[in-house]
């Protein structure tokens, strides 16, 4: 949802290169878990680009939307996503407190269950973003970090189908998800590795 040039520099919530990390991992979803996926949003002069992180990552059944209202839960959108069938929603975009927000509880309105994954979704007042999240808990939506996300879709590292993925994923973007230096503590200091083939 909106990950576009003239909008990401509006995110305080999250320090700008923890974010642009945080969204790398999330595109990477894509093509591991070979979802349809939805990039909603508009690029022209004042909201800019899509994102390189979304562009390059999410290349597997794409489809593109615009809109003028508010909520990305459109009528293209929702006919689009009555025709997959799929009545499970995982979102996330700028900002939470916003666009994102309105588009997940319209989703939640019409039945589907919905994953906002907080931390590639920030905004620019702490104090907003907490009040979104607690608006869409109580909605019903299940709120949690990309790595919780990835984990509970791909279940298990040993798995042929996602579990390579899933750790080159985890070794690229999470120690830089958070903040500050991160130690390897491992007991044979090489971090996690993925499983052999």
């Amino acid at each position: 949802m909106d990950y576009v040039t003239g909008l990401d520099n509006l995110i305080t919530t999250i320090p700008g290169p923890q974010f642009r990390n945080n969204i790398t991992a999330f595109a990477r979803f894509n093509p591991l878990f070979k979802v349809p996926t939805i990039v909603l949003g508009e690029e022209n002069e004042y909201y800019g680009t899509f994102l390189p992180e979304i562009t390059e990552h999410v290349t597997h059944d794409t489809h593109r939307f615009n809109r003028t209202q508010v909520s990305g839960y459109t009528p293209e959108v929702r006919a689009w996503l009555a025709s997959t069938g799929r009545r499970t929603i995982v979102i996330g975009g700028i900002s939470i407190d916003n666009c994102t927000l309105h588009t997940a509880l319209d989703l939640l309105r019409d039945g589907y269950r919905v994953y906002v994954i907080t931390d590639v979704s920030g905004s620019n007042s702490s104090l907003a973003e907490q009040d979104a999240l607690a608006r869409l808990r109580d909605a019903g939506a299940v709120t949690g970090g990309w790595l919780t996300t990835l984990t509970d879709l791909g279940r298990d590292f040993a798995s042929p189908d996602y579990g390579r993925g899933m750790m080159e994923i985890i070794q690229a973007h999470w120690p830089a998800s958070t903040t500050g230096t991160v130690l390897d503590t491992t007991p044979d200091g090489h971090g996690m590795q993925p499983p052999a083939r």
